[in-house]
């Protein structure tokens, strides 16, 4: 039986997590209760570093953004009033889109970190790709294996000595291109279907869905498909 781990559901701190349905979340939270948001930006410059160097290959037309989410509700960045900030006080404004999607160029060298004031409830981030002409709900497949990518590059920076014999063997077995392990992608709505579709008259073929609806499973590891294979999602 495949391992299905949690990191493709493009959240921070997932390394550790593996479990049959991604739909609790639990160890992917990285904001608890009312403490203002502050997220290392090591972890946001290990995204941006690994999106840069596979670009070029998986996803050449891709932006890379970051999106909050609590529970199974993407949380809209817009009012947050998100700044980097150091130590020594220094604050640089935070771009979001027109989405309500964190975009971030470059994180300064040194100490910074993600900020913003008191937000209630636990929240969790995660990186989104997505390429011209398309959307949450038809995505291309290179841009989902560069956000598996993006996705483990920010756990790694986090993760503790505990969880290293895990990345070891992630790391051994292929990371996300591995067949060994079986790698969610979560949802903003219940979904109804989710469909590969690569070249040819019967190409089409219907993904996997964790139990509550709420995630489907990309072929990451399907060397048959290309990286222009779409995956098409519909709602209930």
């Amino acid at each position: 039986m495949r391992t299905a781990w949690a990191a493709v559901a493009m959240t921070v701190a997932t390394v550790p997590a593996m479990a049959q349905d991604v739909d609790e979340g639990g160890s992917e939270i990285v904001v608890t209760g009312r403490k203002p948001l502050r997220i290392d930006g090591k972890i946001l410059r290990a995204a941006l570093e690994r999106f840069a160097r596979d670009r070029t290959t998986l996803s050449p037309q891709g932006v890379l953004r970051f999106e909050f989410w609590r529970g199974t509700s993407r949380v809209r960045a817009d009012g947050m009033q998100l700044e980097l900030t150091n130590a020594a006080g220094d604050r640089l404004p935070v771009r979001v889109d027109g989405d309500g999607r964190v975009a971030l160029d470059a994180v300064p060298k040194g100490r910074w970190f993600l900020t913003a004031p008191a937000r209630p409830h636990s929240m969790a981030l995660r990186p989104m790709i997505l390429s011209a002409g398309t959307s949450v709900e038809d995505r291309r497949l290179g841009d989902l294996r560069m956000q598996c990518r993006v996705a483990v590059a920010m756990a790694r920076v986090q993760a503790s000595e505990m969880s290293m014999p895990l990345i070891k063997k992630f790391d051994a077995k292929g990371g996300c291109g591995s067949r060994d392990f079986q790698f969610y992608h979560r949802a903003e709505q219940r979904l109804a279907s989710a469909v590969a579709i690569g070249p040819g008259p019967d190409a089409a073929r219907s993904l996997p869905l964790s139990s509550r609806r709420t995630s489907y499973s990309p072929p990451l590891s399907d060397r048959k498909l290309g990286h222009e294979t779409r995956v098409r999602t519909t709602y209930q």
